[in-house]
């Protein structure tokens, strides 16, 4: 007796379609796409990595530039000041003679060149009027009425603060100090009209003629994540400087003293 083949219902032939797998061609373009995906998602979050680090550096140079200046700006717009004393006529006041300037050499304002363009020396003297409330650039008072000697400069990248008292060491106020330039404004006139000229240290004939100071700073981030690379940066001396990948930023202020007589 001859059997008759059955033939196998239509929904297993849906099962064995559904467990078929992928083909070579469609592995390969699968693995393709997703390489390509990951390589570029790679790629953005290097470019985010290295902007947000050219932000990240850049706001904190800023903020470093924004407390130096601050804290010298506390001290030069100071320079020169002494207090003021009753006279023996008890209408009368006179001026103290206890100010004797930047290390008793009668100079409120004086500095020095850095030597082979090296950072600058800022000195700045003022007198302390006995209240208690006036501090030297490390934030320490000072005993008595004698004066305040503050000295800035920059030892190893570092920008250091000499106070008042002799005593205390120099300490760091900031980090990541490539420059420190000072120049000084003295007043000249065209006629009777007052105007500034701005010298450097071994430019000054009489540092009783210093009505201003100029201050540029040079500094440099802690990473060298800035992806540009471009021309030589230009340092507080109008020098180049090679691009090593470190953001860096220059900034400049002027400070009038208040105390200079005009």
């Amino acid at each position: 007796m001859q059997r008759t083949p059955v033939s196998p219902p239509v929904s297993s032939f849906r099962a064995l379609r559904r467990q078929a797998g992928f083909s070579l061609v469609e592995l390969m373009v699968g693995i393709t796409v997703g390489l390509l995906v990951v390589v570029a998602a790679i790629g953005s979050l290097a470019f985010t990595q290295a902007s947000s680090t050219v932000v990240v550096d850049s706001a904190g140079l800023q903020q470093k530039a924004d407390a130096i200046f601050r804290n010298i700006a506390s001290h030069v717009e100071q320079a020169g000041a002494f207090n003021v004393e009753q006279a023996g006529d008890p209408a009368k006041i006179i001026f103290s003679a206890g100010f004797t300037g930047f290390n008793k050499t009668g100079f409120y304002i004086q500095g020095k060149e850095g030597a082979s363009n090296a950072p600058d020396t800022l000195q700045v003297s003022y007198q302390n009027d006995g209240t208690g409330n006036l501090r030297d650039c490390m934030g320490n008072p000072l005993a008595g009425t004698g004066n305040f000697d503050n000295e800035f400069y920059v030892d190893n990248g570092n920008l250091m603060c000499k106070g008042a008292d002799a005593k205390v060491d120099a300490q760091s106020i900031a980090d990541g100090i490539e420059d420190f330039q000072v120049t000084y404004g003295v007043q000249t006139f065209v006629g009777t009209v007052p105007q500034y000229q701005y010298y450097r240290y071994d430019q000054v004939l009489d540092w009783r003629f210093i009505h201003a100071v100029q201050i540029c700073l040079q500094l440099a981030g802690d990473t060298q994540g800035n992806p540009r690379v471009g021309p030589a940066f230009k340092g507080c001396r109008d020098q180049d400087i090679a691009n090593d990948g470190k953001i860096r930023r220059l900034f400049r202020r002027t400070f009038s003293i208040r105390n200079a007589l005009l």
